[in-house]
């Protein structure tokens, strides 16, 4: 198991920090549609770079493109990981959508997490995990990142759980 995953599933859910701003974040995935917890991801992150000092990231529809894909992938094949089943990147798999297409230059991030229930598996869990992790942090206030786009697949590959979810944030820059 992955130290995010592990994040993921001991990471108290607690009241303080940008969720005051993004309701009902701490739903647990069972009670929510995949985009009620997109959104919330999205504005989760969104805050977090206001509360930093850094501009709004613009949803993308090639970056949630890729990031269903991969949390899909995760849930369906069974492991957790920044590398697809059939040996994809995240680089690879952005590029697939056209993200990529007309760009001279580019950065991609992407942060993976997951759990059960409302205290792992929320929007606002996976988030505080993130949060609490320097190299997923990073990601989400890179000041050079403009899109972002979030995947959501119902279970955990991990844990098998009818009230669980599988996140992937794809993060990018293209110029």
């Amino acid at each position: 198991m992955s130290w995010l995953a592990i994040l993921a599933l001991t990471a108290p859910v607690d009241a303080a920090g940008p969720s005051f701003r993004c309701a009902k974040a701490g739903s647990p995935p069972a009670g929510a549609s995949l985009h009620f917890l997109r959104s919330s991801v999205l504005c989760l992150v969104n805050r977090a770079r206001e509360l930093h000092g850094l501009r709004s990231l613009q949803y993308n529809v090639d970056l949630r493109d890729s990031a269903t894909g991969h949390s899909n992938d995760m849930v369906q094949n069974r492991y957790f990981s920044h590398f697809g089943s059939g040996g994809s990147s995240p680089g690879g798999r952005v590029a697939r959508t056209g993200y990529l297409a007309s760009a001279g230059a580019y950065i991609i991030g992407e942060d993976i997490g997951g759990g059960v229930g409302r205290r792992f598996g929320s929007p606002l869990a996976v988030f505080q995990a993130w949060m609490h992790s320097p190299p997923h942090r990073a990601n989400i206030l890179e000041p050079k990142f403009d899109d972002d786009g979030v995947g959501v697949a119902r279970g955990f590959p991990l844990i098998g759980h009818p009230n669980a979810a599988t996140y992937t944030l794809d993060l990018g820059m293209r110029r």
